[in-house]
C-alpha cells in the first residue's frame, strides 16, 4: 500500500516514508500501529485494540503504544492522529492511494506517453546539466550545512567543585565535534548573545527546563540540531541526561561514565554518528533509540520521585532491550521505593546474573551493593533478626570481593563503609573503626574531599555509642567542614539528620535540638531544590524510616 499526503509518500509495503528527498524507515511495531489506524480510520479504536492487534504475542506496558503513536506524530505531523481523551485513537490525515497503474492528467499511460516523458526527462536533464556547467565557470555556491547550537552543561551535581562544567564542558563538545566533524557549529558568543541574560541563567540553573522554551530557543537560533545536557551523579560515578532538539521532534537519552570526560566523549561519539552523516543536509531521517529515549524519560518520572509511572517507562526500556541494565536497577529501585521490596530484590538479582554474563562488572556490583544496603536499612527500619543483617553482610562481603578484584576504588570505599556500619549496629565498635578509615583513605584518592563525609558521620556515631560525646562532636565537625568546602548538599543535609538522630536518643534538655537541625536540613534541601533531599528530611520530621534507594 502506497499513499501520498502533504507532499509525503508513505510506502506501508516497505515500510518507509519519502520525505523532501529522504527516505525514511519506519520502525516496525510503529509501522505495524500506523497500518492499523489506517486500516480503521473511519472509526475510533481503543488502546486496548491496537495493543492486541501489534503485540498480541507479548504482555506489554500501554506506554510502548504511547511512543510509538509519539514516533508517527514526530514523522508526519502531529495532527495525523487524534486522541480522544479515555477513548483512544483515530486516523484524521486525508490520505491519497497510489495504484500500480500510473496516471497522466486523470488518463491511462501507454507506452507513447512513457517514451515522450522518457525523452523530455533526459532533453531537460542535459539542458540543466550544460546550464549549470556554464554557470560553475562564474560561480561556486556554498553548499548548507547541517547547524548545531550546544547549551551549556547543565551542573545538577551536589556540590560546588564542578562549576567549571557548564562552559567548559560545552567547549569541550564544540571542540571535538568542529575538530572531528563537518558538522556547523553556532560560536559560543553567538549563541549567549542570542539568549537574554535572564533566561541564560534560569536555562543553566534549572535542573528540568521547559521543553517548549528550548524549542522556541531553536527557533530563535535558526538551527537544525539544538542540544541541551544535564550532568548528575558523584565523582567517579556519573549521568550525562540529553536532549537532542530537533524541528518536528525531541530525541532523549541517558549516558553512564566514570568520569566527566568519558562522559562528554560519548555524547560526541552519539553526536557524530547520529547527524555528522547528514552534515550537507538540513534534514535527516528519523532514527528511534525507542529504549534509551524510554529509560530517560522514566529517570526524570524517578527525580520527581513519580516512582509508578517511572515503572512504566524503565519496563518499557528492557521490553526493548534486555540489555539495558541499569534500567533494570532503576525499575528495582522504583519498586522498591514504592513499597514493594520484594519485586525489586528479584530485579537486583536478575541483574546480577545478566551484568555476570555480559560481564558488564560495576553493574554487577552495584547490584550487589544496593541488596546489601537494602537490607541493611530493613534491619534498621523493622527490628529484623541479626540472620537478615549476616544476610546483608554476604552481599557486602560480595561486592567488596569483586571491587578488589576489578580494581574499582569507589565500590571498595562503599563496601567499607556499609561493612562498618554492620560492625556499628552489631555493637562490634572496634572492627568498624579501620573499616571507615580505609574506606576515607580510598575517597581521598577522588576528586574532591566530600568522600570522606559518610565515614566520618559513621564514626561520630561510633563515639556517641560508647559515650565519647567531645570525640562525636570533633567527627561532625570534620564532617561539616568538607560538606561546606564542597558545597555538597547532600552531605549537609546527611550530618544534620545524623546530629537530629543523636540529639532524639539523648537526654530531653537535649531533644529540643533535634527539630531544630531537622528545619535546618530541610531548608538546606529546598535551597537545593532536590526533592529527594526535601522527601528523606520530610520522612524523618514524621517520624518514618522511609528509605529512597539510589
Amino acid at each position: 500500500m502506497r499513499f501520498t499526503f502533504n507532499d509525503i509518500e508513505l510506502n506501508l509495503t516497505a515500510g518507509v516514508l519519502i520525505k523532501d528527498g529522504q527516505t525514511i524507515s519506519i520502525r516496525a511495531k510503529t509501522l505495524l500501529v500506523l497500518k492499523y489506524l489506517i486500516a480503521h480510520q473511519t472509526k475510533i479504536v481503543t488502546k486496548q485494540e491496537v495493543l492486541d492487534s501489534v503485540w498480541h504475542d507479548v504482555v506489554v506496558q500501554e506506554q510502548v503504544l504511547v511512543q510509538s503513536i509519539k514516533e508517527i506524530r514526530d514523522l508526519l505531523g502531529s495532527h495525523v492522529i487524534k486522541t480522544y481523551p479515555r477513548q483512544g485513537y483515530q486516523w484524521t490525515a486525508e490520505l491519497s492511494e497510489i495504484t500500480n497503474k500510473s496516471s497522466f492528467l486523470g488518463k491511462s499511460v501507454n507506452t507513447t506517453y512513457l517514451v515522450l516523458i522518457a525523452a523530455l526527462t533526459f532533453v531537460t536533464f542535459i539542458g540543466l546539466l550544460i546550464y549549470h556547467s556554464s554557470q560553475s565557470n562564474h560561480q561556486n555556491p556554498t553548499k548548507e550545512r547541517f547547524t548545531v547550537a550546544l547549551l551549556p552543561v547543565i551542573n545538577d551535581m551536589p556540590d560546588d567543585i564542578h562549576d567549571w562544567v557548564p562552559l567548559q564542558g560545552m567547549d569541550y563538545i564544540r571542540e571535538s565535534l568542529t575538530k572531528n566533524t563537518p558538522l556547523q557549529l553556532i560560536a559560543s558568543t553567538q549563541l549567549l548573545q542570542s539568549i537574554q541574560l535572564s533566561k541564560q541563567e534560569k536555562l543553566q540553573n534549572s535542573i528540568n527546563p521547559d521543553p517548549n522554551e528550548l524549542r522556541a530557543l531553536a527557533q530563535t537560533l535558526n538551527v537544525d540540531l539544538l542540544v541541551q545536557t544535564t550532568l548528575r551523579g558523584y565523582p567517579q560515578d556519573f549521568q550525562l541526561d540529553y536532549s537532542f532538539y530537533l524541528a518536528q521532534r525531541v530525541e532523549q537519552g541517558v549516558i553512564l561514565a566514570a568520569s566527566i570526560p568519558d562522559a562528554l566523549e560519548q555524547l560526541v561519539q552519539k553526536i557524530t554518528l547520529r547527524f555528522a552523516p547528514h552534515a550537507t543536509q538540513t534534514s535527516l531521517p528519523y532514527i528511534s533509540d525507542f529504549s534509551n529515549e524510554a529509560f530517560a524519560r522514566g529517570i526524570a518520572l524517578y527525580l520527581q520521585r513519580d516512582y509508578v509511572q517511572a515503572t512504566t517507562f524503565f519496563s518499557s526500556a528492557l521490553q526493548s532491550n534486555n540489555d539495558l541494565l541499569a534500567a533494570r536497577r532503576f525499575l528495582a529501585a522504583s519498586y522498591i521505593n514504592s513499597g514493594d521490596t520484594e519485586q525489586g530484590i528479584i530485579l537486583m538479582k536478575e541483574n546480577i546474573a545478566q551484568a555476570r554474563q555480559k560481564k558488564m562488572h560495576r553493574e554487577e556490583i552495584r547490584s550487589h551493593l544496593m541488596i546489601g544496603v537494602l537490607l541493611i536499612h530493613q534491619y534498621e527500619k523493622d527490628s529484623l533478626t541479626h540472620h537478615d543483617l549476616s544476610k546483608a553482610e554476604r552481599y557486602i562481603l560480595l561486592t567488596k570481593k569483586l571491587a578488589e578484584h576489578y580494581h574499582d576504588a569507589l565500590f571498595i570505599a562503599y563496601a567499607h563503609e556499609e561493612l562498618a556500619k554492620i560492625k556499628r549496629l552489631q555493637h562490634q565498635y572496634l572492627e568498624a573503626i579501620p573499616l571507615l578509615e580505609t574506606a576515607m583513605q580510598y575517597h581521598k584518592d577522588f576528586e574532591g574531599s566530600y568522600g570522606q563525609t559518610r565515614a566520618l558521620i559513621e564514626l561520630a556515631l561510633i563515639a556517641y555509642a560508647q559515650d565519647k560525646i567531645e570525640l562525636g562532636r570533633t567527627y561532625f565537625t570534620q564532617a561539616t567542614t568538607i560538606a561546606n568546602k564542597d558545597g555538597v548538599a547532600t552531605n549537609k543535609v546527611a550530618i544534620l539528620l545524623a546530629q537530629a538522630q543523636v540529639a532524639l536518643n539523648a537526654e530531653k534538655t537535649v531533644q529540643a535540638q533535634a527539630q531544630a537541625y531537622a528545619a535546618q536540613a530541610k531548608s538546606i534541601a529546598i535551597k537545593a531544590k532536590n526533592n529527594v533531599l526535601i522527601a528523606k528530611v520530610s520522612a524523618w520530621q514524621d517520624d518514618n524510616k522511609t528509605y529512597q534507594v539510589n
